[in-house]
């Protein structure tokens, strides 16, 4: 404490014990001693304030970087998915095209086969178009909350991943006990989904799993719907899974996980005002989604 503080405390304590009368001069001085105290202390608060304000700066800029890296790598992902898609049409295409030639030269082209050989064509290009059609909409921009059928939004997730899934022999079984809704941005609850099943995928292949399953159910009981999401790939190490929703965190080989997705995921379904957990089962991890 300084000296004059100390000298004006001493003379505040006498007028107080009535050893002092209370001059116009002490009262001056009290109340500018007050108004320097006030005025120390707004300034501690504003630089208080200020750094607070700067963490919080620092906090959301942190958040959209990741979100923009977990954009960056769904959308990669999806590429990925999109040329597993789109492989197997395109080849089909090409074969009808070379056996049309072949059976030209053999005579062997009439009406009817012109009809089979258009439908063929057509059927290989509709899945082409609907798979596009996907990929659209699941990358266009939905800032609005609606209410939406889970299963259906999950099986447009599949519809995505099929033919990567039938490579990768992977079986996916959705149960649903009765038709769910939720409200919230729907293509941000399919990217919840397709991380968690695109991790399913990746550990099935880590681990070299023979037969390899996911299990989606669905079910709600007294108002809370939960979405559990099961598969036989092992598990996830007991030392890593209880961080597995933080940044940065992933249970993959170097290079192959940028440890965001999860943790956007769980962003997303706590903005859906949810909560996303995961345990460890005999076979594999297990994915909870409660709402």
């Amino acid at each position: 404490m300084k000296k004059a503080d100390r000298l004006l405390l001493e003379e505040i304590q006498a007028v107080i014990a009535g050893e002092l009368e209370c001059s116009a001069d002490l009262l001056t001085r009290i109340l500018l001693a007050y108004e320097k105290k006030e005025a120390r202390h707004e300034k501690i608060m504003l630089q208080s304030d200020k750094q607070q304000m700067g963490l919080v700066h620092e906090t959301e800029q942190q958040e959209k970087m990741l979100a923009q890296q977990a954009k960056m790598a769904a959308m990669g992902e999806m590429i990925d998915a999109i040329a597993h898609q789109w492989k197997q049409p395109l080849n089909a295409i090409s074969m009808l095209a070379e056996l049309s030639e072949m059976d030209f030269e053999a005579g062997a082209i009439d009406e009817a086969y012109m009809r089979d050989y258009k439908a063929q064509v057509f059927s290989q290009i509709e899945h082409l178009t609907s798979t596009l059609d996907e990929f659209r909409k699941f990358f266009r921009p939905n800032k609005d909350a609606v209410v939406f059928d889970v299963k259906k939004a999950i099986e447009s997730v599949l519809v995505l991943v099929k033919d990567e899934f039938i490579q990768n022999m992977i079986e996916v079984e959705v149960q649903e006990e009765s038709a769910m809704h939720i409200e919230g941005i729907e293509n941000e609850f399919k990217h919840v989904i397709l991380n968690i099943i695109n991790n399913a995928k990746d550990a099935f292949n880590e681990q070299n799993t023979q037969e390899r399953h996911i299990h989606i159910r669905l079910t709600e009981e007294a108002g809370s719907k939960r979405i559990e999401l099961s598969d036989n790939a092992g598990g996830i190490p007991v030392s890593v899974i209880k961080d597995i929703f933080k940044p940065n965190v992933t249970t993959k080989a170097e290079g192959k996980g940028t440890g965001i997705g999860l943790y956007m995921s769980d962003q997303i379904v706590q903005k859906m005002g949810g909560s996303l957990s995961v345990v460890n089962t005999a076979e594999g991890a297990k994915f909870i989604l409660e709402i």
